[in-house]
């Protein structure tokens, strides 16, 4: 009979072994930091893209092999020294030899006095060799994690900084020293990555949950996100979109703020804002093919006919995104639009009369499909 518990025991046993060959061996315990180390990079830098992750893992495997050559010269070095004179016993020598001095006691047996002097159980020097490896093991391995903790801490922060255009570290290091004047200095110190910068750094203010945001006027509105997918720029109309829009912006002059948690190492150059165009009637076929225009309500596409807005990142908020087009004079005309991300859209409208043409458009149902237009002039 196989006991249930056989695997248990056979795992057990193996980090067993694994666990002693370590301790013994400090090349070994070093491979093991270094596979740690290797894991660990590997699951921190999931959400960055696959360029970046391999230089960082080539910097990892740059620090191990300078780390590992300074340790074999390390161990060389201390292999080869020569081994420490053994202390020698004398009685009644003076304080200024190098030997060291035992007084005879003259109230105990000659026989215990050299017993303690000069035998020691091989068991005790067993356990004095195990207790200073593991000392020494213990202190490598201290060594190893804080070594690598700080290359990298280092190694993010250098490209947080290289994706937000945060100041170098002489910089930090700089602004971060005492002002002598203690009305200049502030009474707290703002986290990095948090939502909220110093007081007047940004004209404007920022959002503090996750979302996409419109700014207008120095303020912020949220943008909804629609159930429809956006369809590629070659698919010239997207699924009929049935709700009505919930933002309203007071003109086209508007920028925007996205604000997601994904977009720190993957922010697009660009992005658009697509034409949401209404329906405005159908054309219709009775069952004598008689056409007929009818007036349609609550029905919309998003074209295909875009606008290009530049992206960079906000400074000190490395998962925040300015959106905003490269003519600071631009504005929107009046209707209905998407900021689109990826394939999503999010929803706003822009007040005022409806003058673009590309914001109407008709639609004709036929046996075949529904089929789009443009809306003709009356």
């Amino acid at each position: 009979m196989v006991s249930p518990h056989a695997q248990e025991v056979e795992y057990a046993l193996i980090l067993s072994r694994m666990i002693n060959t370590v301790k013994e061996d400090p090349s070994q315990l070093r491979m093991t930091i270094y596979e740690f180390a290797r894991a660990r990079l590997q699951i921190d830098t999931e959400w960055i893209e696959e360029p970046e992750r391999t230089r960082l893992r080539a910097a990892l495997e740059t620090a191990i092999q300078g780390v590992e050559d300074f340790s074999a010269r390390r161990e060389e070095k201390e292999r080869l020294q020569p081994p420490a004179p053994p202390a020698q016993i004398a009685l009644g020598a003076s304080p200024a030899n190098s030997m060291v001095a035992v007084h005879q006691a003259n109230s105990l047996p000659k026989s215990v006095v050299l017993k303690e002097v000069y035998w020691r159980p091989e068991t005790e020097r067993d356990a004095e060799r195990q207790t200073r490896l593991l000392s020494s093991t213990l202190a490598r391995v201290s060594i190893g994690m804080v070594l690598f903790g700080i290359v990298a801490g280092l190694t993010i922060y250098k490209y947080r900084s290289s994706l937000t255009g945060a100041p170098t570290a002489s910089v930090v290091a700089k602004s971060a020293a005492p002002s002598s004047n203690p009305s200049q200095q502030s009474p707290a110190i703002a986290e990095p990555g948090t939502a909220a910068p110093s007081p007047g750094s940004l004209p404007f203010p920022l959002p503090s949950d996750y979302g996409v945001y419109a700014l207008n006027d120095a303020k912020l509105s949220e943008l909804y996100l629609l159930p429809e997918q956006v369809p590629d720029k070659r698919v010239a109309m997207s699924t009929p979109v049935g709700q009505p829009s919930r933002t309203t912006l007071p003109d086209g002059k508007a920028k925007f703020v996205v604000f997601r948690r994904d977009l720190a190492g993957s922010a697009p150059d660009r992005m658009e804002v697509r034409v949401v165009a209404r329906v405005v009637r159908a054309l219709t076929f009775d069952a004598k093919g008689k056409a007929s225009f009818v007036p349609v309500s609550d029905a919309w596409n998003i074209r295909n006919v875009s606008y290009e807005f530049r992206v960079r990142p906000l400074p000190g908020n490395p998962e925040m995104l300015m959106v905003q087009s490269a003519d600071a004079n631009f504005a929107l005309p009046a209707g209905r639009y998407v900021l689109a991300l990826k394939n999503q859209g999010y929803d706003f409208t822009v007040a005022g009369k409806v003058t673009d043409p590309s914001q109407c458009i008709e639609r004709t149902d036929a046996a075949n499909g529904a089929f789009y237009s443009d809306c003709q002039k009356q």
